[in-house]
């Protein structure tokens, strides 16, 4: 009997399971089920490149497939360019659980981990998608934000030891600096005056004009830095160990700040570049300059396989989980996802209940009901999830005009607390 002509049909299927050098090789002939080699792989790129042409020479029009368990970024890349017949990338914990239902004592080596795999790709041909390449320019884009977003979590980091450090010695400074500690004005503000003991001994009159020239001109912001200077009490003696400790925090906040400006002129020069769908990205309410390339990319990269909203803001890891049975029913925040990819549709929540007039109703209608404010975010964020899609799908731009008219057609729940449409 034939198979369904929706299950892919290859003539081998490579499984690795890899490590940190090496991977465990399982080389399957799928028509027939027969293991036909197992062996160990130096993962060096020369010595992959030279097995994967033994490999095609030995089977010259074999259409071969490839499995292997994420993350694997450095097999992505080999296998990439080479063009298999497909890749898949697969998810651990399924491999994982399909392993434990075949050994019952659970125990495993590398080598049986890449044979359950093979197997596991055999029998379930039909529910895997294939890997597919993302343009080239969306996986810049995507090293960029993943990258920025690593700096600002560092730079974050710092600044934490950075206050840690002041309260020790010299509290008065946090309410002399603006809130972000790591801004320019700050760093320099420390630089000239690291303690209470010298922050005493400057002029008011310079202070404030040390002020102006960052652009801090608030008056009422002055008296209040200037009645804590005047009856400032040192809360302990600033030592060099303390001086030195700030200064090199400092040096480390500037490298970082220079780095994640780079990374933002980079990622606009480029972002600019992907043309229409970018330029709608940056018209959503709220995106702004970081978010708006985080979006784009997510959609770029899983919007056109998901075949409706709900796959989608699966895919981005949005939608919640629910688990269901008998009576028992929980609804929670799905946890196994893109972190990062998650947290862009989340942030960008957060940020457009500010931009846009349904989004803001349906925050206060969902507070109204006593629903906490997160929870909230995620659920804006999963209904924005369905514009998108929407949008993706058609190739129009979002116009919240156009939005609101649709809701109050449909008699939508929020259409009461909507403006009244504007005359023609």
């Amino acid at each position: 009997m034939s198979a369904p002509e929706s299950i892919p049909s290859y003539d081998l299927l490579v499984s690795l399971d890899r490590s940190d050098r090496t991977a465990a090789l399982a080389l399957l002939d799928l028509p027939t089920g027969v293991l036909l080699t197992e062996a160990t792989l130096d993962l060096a790129p020369e010595a992959l490149d030279a097995w994967w042409r033994s490999l095609r020479a030995a089977h010259p029009k074999a259409r071969i497939a490839v499995a292997f368990e994420q993350p694997a970024p450095n097999l992505l890349a080999f296998f990439a360019p080479r063009r298999p017949a497909a890749i898949y990338a697969l998810n651990p914990s399924a491999t994982w659980a399909y392993r434990q239902s075949l050994t019952v004592s659970r125990a495993r080596n590398d080598q049986s981990d890449a044979r359950d795999q093979a197997l596991f790709v055999k029998n379930h041909l039909a529910e895997l998608k294939p890997w597919i390449a993302p343009d080239a320019a969306v996986v810049q884009l995507e090293r960029l934000t993943l990258s920025r977003r690593k700096q600002v979590d560092a730079r974050t980091a710092l600044t934490n030891q950075l206050q840690a450090a002041l309260k020790r010695y010299f509290p008065q400074a946090l309410e002399l600096l603006h809130e972000d500690i790591w801004r320019p004005m700050n760093l320099e503000f420390l630089r000239k005056w690291p303690s209470a003991q010298k922050i005493q001994t400057v002029p008011l009159a310079r202070l404030r004009a040390f002020y102006h020239k960052h652009g801090s001109r608030s008056e009422a912001r002055w008296t209040q830095r200037s009645g804590l200077i005047s009856r400032l009490v040192p809360l302990a003696e600033a030592g060099p160990a303390d001086e030195l400790e700030v200064g090199a925090l400092i040096d480390q906040i500037e490298v970082l700040t220079a780095s994640i400006a780079r990374h933002d002129h980079v990622t606009a020069e480029l972002f600019a570049a992907q043309g229409v769908a970018a330029e709608r990205a940056a018209a959503l309410p709220g995106a702004g300059p970081i978010l708006a390339p985080r979006i784009y990319v997510a959609l770029a990269r899983h919007a056109p396989n998901c075949e409706n909203a709900e796959s989608l803001a699966a895919a981005v890891g949005v939608a919640p989980v629910t688990d269901q049975s008998g009576k028992m029913r929980k609804v929670y925040r799905r946890l196994r996802c893109d972190n990062h990819t998650r947290q862009t549709f989340v942030e960008w929540a957060k940020e457009s209940w500010k931009h846009s007039v349904w989004a803001e109703a349906f925050v206060r209608q969902r507070q109204a009901k006593g629903q906490a404010f997160y929870a909230i975010i995620r659920a804006l964020a999963y209904k924005w999830i369905r514009i998108l899609w929407k949008c993706w799908q058609d190739g129009v731009a979002y116009h919240e005009d156009t939005y609101l008219i649709r809701l109050r057609q449909k008699g939508s729940s929020l259409a009461p607390q909507l403006p009244s449409p504007k005359a023609a």
